[in-house]
């Protein structure tokens, strides 16, 4: 399906196709520990956070495994000061590092 949006507002999605026709569903009705939901079979855990340079920022899931996406949105502007941007995965855990100086916030979203 190409050319298709989502909006997610937490219990309701709703997804626009390349033929303008509307889908919707609700989440699944797992609970998560970790305040996490389901979406479409999809575990989805959000937050913010602020870089770190080279030393990181850690932030915890109960995922278990590393099979999961991360996306990573720088939330002001950084001055040309992020670098590049990098991911390590853990089972439990990620780390974002940015090579560049800039400690401006960003928001991620976990997907699994």
């Amino acid at each position: 399906m190409a050319n298709k949006l989502k909006y997610w507002t937490g219990t309701l999605w709703i997804q626009i196709d390349a033929n303008n026709a509307n889908h919707a569903a609700t989440a699944d009705s797992a609970t998560h520990a970790d305040d996490a939901t389901t979406v479409g079979g999809k575990y989805i855990k959000s937050g913010s956070s602020t870089f770190n340079s080279t030393t990181g920022r850690t932030i915890a899931h109960t995922v278990g495994n590393t099979a999961f996406e991360i996306s990573i949105t720088p939330t002001a502007n950084p001055g040309g000061y992020l670098g590049e941007v990098w991911v390590i995965k853990a089972a439990n855990t990620f780390t974002v590092y940015n090579s560049g100086s800039s400690t401006v916030g960003f928001d991620w979203v976990l997907t699994n």
